[in-house]
């Protein structure tokens, strides 16, 4: 039986990511322009009976690059600002499930998403074999590990050629010159050491392969993660689906600034983690789809949300749910209800990451029946693309490595529905803050704490310049004309097809 390993305890504490001078700074400027207590800070028309501001807020995914989150929330909170609906795709779905899990919708999260950090190696989330973890660190950590590999490949390569083209030469030369035998002999014995590595990196890169397709196509298990994220939810009084939309749906006692013209009765709150099925082809949305999978909902531990939406493809194993009871006749109705067919349903479902569909879900939030909205969606957008420094900008933009066509285009897929609401709703964008982190690998599960507290100061300066700029009536006003747009339109269209 394999051992499990210890876990890990980083030596940063959440002091070192809340009193870090520039975090400290962030809220100074913040307090300087709306004041001590944020008075003159106006971000949303929904308030609480203490006074805090909320928002739909919705967390893109991008690996390790997460802790940037935390610090674009914890300013958002130190600001006053709490979370109605929830939404997030892998990292995203990680601080999602966090800060729906911990506490009340009216108490920081932060904080204490922060102490579940520090306390996590997250080199622990590599569960691997021991030379996958190797192979995994050498890749990331190294900036020319490709490079190297192709050189040592081709070095492997000529090497062979050059010793089979010496058998021949001094096979040829042994009856004419005796030391032409003793040649041949070490060249045999040097060839036959060459085949032998040759036969074991074919052997190990045929190993690893196998491993791939037996272990879901996934480096890593994912187990510790998902033990991680289960440990946290149950500390919190989650165990079950149903424990977790009551936390995700509980609303504490709210208000509007304007009753004469809005109220607060029909608002509500949920959480949605993306995650893409594999088998069926679809985009998830847990846990409202979760009925499409099993009978009882809370069959299903809500930390496995968490897990299918994060399941880097060839990073992690694909996240299963098996023995899916696809006769019944109330798994049939839910397939009906989400996608309008029966004929389809797996006996086993794969999920691995929502970002894969979307990574950025801001649709969710979008009710074409509200005209004059109560409260904006606000949305933070990862950026870890490197900064465009090429002369030529025809150039930069074609791909010239088959890699770099692979990813563009891994890329165009992943990012076109999300990419195409926001055309479509362009006001959506003015609750967008973009966080800049090209200087850091999304991959490296081995990053140092430095990195942590800058990736955490990098979030915080983000939602400070983003709160700085952002105008609510401005964003209001453009959600009211958008939608009085769009109600135009289809009252011109519907007359059209009568006529």
């Amino acid at each position: 039986m394999r051992r499990k390993k210890p876990a890990t305890k980083n030596s940063i504490t959440v002091a070192d990511y809340t009193q870090h001078p520039d975090v400290l700074q962030c809220i100074a400027n913040l307090k300087n322009k709306f004041g001590d207590n944020f008075e003159s800070l106006l971000v949303s028309d929904t308030l609480d009976d203490q006074g805090h501001q909320y928002v739909n807020l919705v967390q893109k995914g991008g690996g390790v690059l997460g802790v940037a989150l935390v610090g674009y929330t914890y300013i958002l909170e130190q600001a006053g600002i709490r979370f109605l609906r929830l939404a997030g795709t892998s990292a995203g779905a990680i601080n999602t499930a966090l800060i729906t899990v911990i506490g009340k919708k009216e108490e920081e999260k932060s904080p204490r998403i922060l102490e579940y950090l520090t306390n996590l190696n997250f080199f622990d989330l590599v569960d691997g074999k021991p030379h996958v973890r190797w192979l995994i660190k050498t890749f990331i950590t190294h900036k020319n590990f490709k490079r190297q590999v192709q050189k040592w490949f081709t070095g492997i390569l000529l090497i062979l050629i050059g010793l089979t083209i010496a058998d021949f030469i001094f096979l040829g030369l042994r009856n004419y010159y005796p030391w032409a035998l003793v040649a041949l002999r070490v060249s045999y014995i040097l060839t036959a050491f060459h085949l032998v590595l040759i036969g074991f990196i074919l052997y190990s890169a045929n190993h690893l392969f196998k491993s791939l397709r037996e272990g879901g196509h996934g480096l890593n298990p994912g187990k510790y993660f998902y033990d991680w994220i289960k440990n946290i939810m149950e500390e919190n009084g989650v165990s079950t689906v149903s424990e977790f939309n009551r936390k995700a749906e509980h609303l504490p006692t709210l208000s509007v600034r304007n009753p004469t013209k809005q109220n607060a009765k029909s608002l509500f709150a949920d959480v949605t983690l993306i995650s893409s099925e594999l088998t069926s082809q679809n985009k998830i949305e847990f846990p409202k789809m979760c009925e499409l999978f099993c009978e009882n909902q809370d069959d299903i531990h809500p930390a496995s949300f968490v897990r299918a939406s994060m399941s880097i493809p060839i990073f992690f194993r694909s996240y299963n749910i098996e023995k899916i009871p696809r006769k019944s006749a109330q798994l049939k109705n839910a397939w009906l209800k989400h996608f309008g067919t029966d004929k389809n349903i797996p006996r086993k479902a794969r999920f691995v990451d929502g970002g894969l569909m979307s990574d950025f879900p801001i649709n969710i939030f979008y009710n074409a029946r509200i005209v004059e909205p109560r409260l904006p969606s606000f949305g933070i957008d990862l950026d870890d693309t490197a900064p465009d420094t090429a002369e030529d900008d025809d150039d930069d933009l074609i791909p010239n490595s088959l890699g770099e066509y692979l990813g563009g285009l891994f890329n165009t897929i992943r990012y076109y529905y999300d990419k195409d609401f926001l055309i479509k709703n362009n006001v959506f964008k003015k609750g967008i803050g973009k966080i800049e982190l090209s200087e850091f690998n999304w991959l490296n599960f081995f990053v140092n704490d430095e990195s942590k507290i800058k990736m955490f100061v990098k979030g915080a300066q983000s939602a400070t310049e983003f709160l700085t700029h952002f105008n609510w009536a401005d964003y209001q006003e453009g959600r009211i004309q958008m939608q009085l747009m769009f109600n135009e339109k289809n009252t011109n269209e519907n007359e059209t097809n009568r006529s």
